[in-house]
């Protein structure tokens, strides 16, 4: 029987991760599995397994308040999940045979650069100002009336996509830690809609990757139920809240949280 404490926890737990994950456009995967691993002594292929049925709620959950607010790009969010699908497949098999030290130090360090380019560079308002300039406008008027613009490049969206799924099978996240970066930073695309586009993206790898998780037994269904009902109402939360923010305010937050992680994943390559 799990304890009421515990349940509050999880409970609360997953608020939180809703309420970050919507602001950021991440599934809240980085925060789970090392909360799984260290506070419940979750195995690593159980912890990436039980952490992705949160991203799943989280996502899908998000995803519902972000079309609403007609902020989904519906056609880049399918070309990174055509490739996203078969990463995060190859990622989740490699659990069980990979070491991954090196790999933590190596994203660390793309992590860290991103994060670097996010806070240095100007304000690019509505978008259209990324480091790749090919690939074709795109335009989008969201529910409030705001116009945003911005640059689709499907053959480098595609790359990029096979390496966040990758990601998101392998650490069990839903790959939006390196979905949303590649967006704001390569195509230019706004901050709002990167965020809101990526939870569409996050769905649809998070529950390929959950797939391959339970046919190898990683999902404890109870605790990954407990922390993504808190998730689900987290994610409504965290949407309303993105609505008030300024794209420079989401790029800042972002760049820090991925500060933080890239110096989790160092701490984890060195302790492990």
């Amino acid at each position: 029987m799990v304890e009421p404490f515990e349940i509050l926890l999880q409970v609360f737990l997953g608020f939180g991760v809703g309420v970050i994950g919507a602001l950021l456009g991440i599934g809240g995967g980085f925060i789970v599995v090392p909360f799984l691993l260290l506070y419940h002594g979750f195995s690593p292929g159980w912890a990436a397994g039980t952490s992705l049925l949160v991203v799943l709620i989280n996502a899908l959950s998000g995803f519902i308040a972000f079309f609403r607010q007609k902020r989904v790009d519906i056609k880049m969010a399918t070309a990174f999940t055509i490739g996203s699908v078969p990463g995060s497949i190859i990622g989740s098999v490699s659990t069980a045979f990979l070491s991954s030290a090196i790999f933590r130090i190596l994203f660390a360090g793309a992590l860290g650069a991103a994060a670097a380019y996010l806070i240095s560079r100007p304000e690019v308002g509505v978008g259209g100002e990324g480091v790749v300039k090919g690939g074709r406008t795109r335009k989008l008027v969201d529910s409030a009336g705001r116009e945003y613009s911005y640059v689709l490049n499907l053959p480098l969206v595609s790359l990029f996509a096979v390496l966040s799924g990758f990601i998101a099978g392998f650490f069990g996240v839903g790959g939006g830690i390196v979905n949303v970066p590649v967006m704001v930073i390569f195509l230019g695309v706004p901050a709002h809609i990167a965020t809101a586009t990526s939870h569409l993206v996050l769905v649809v790898t998070s529950a390929t990757g959950i797939a391959t998780h339970a046919s190898l037994g990683h999902v404890e269904l109870l605790t990954g139920m407990l922390i993504g009902a808190g998730a689900l109402f987290g994610a409504q939360a965290g949407a309303k809240i993105s609505q008030k923010l300024r794209g420079r305010t989401i790029e800042i937050l972002l760049a820090l949280f991925l500060i933080v992680i890239a110096l989790s994943l160092i701490i984890q390559s060195l302790t492990s």
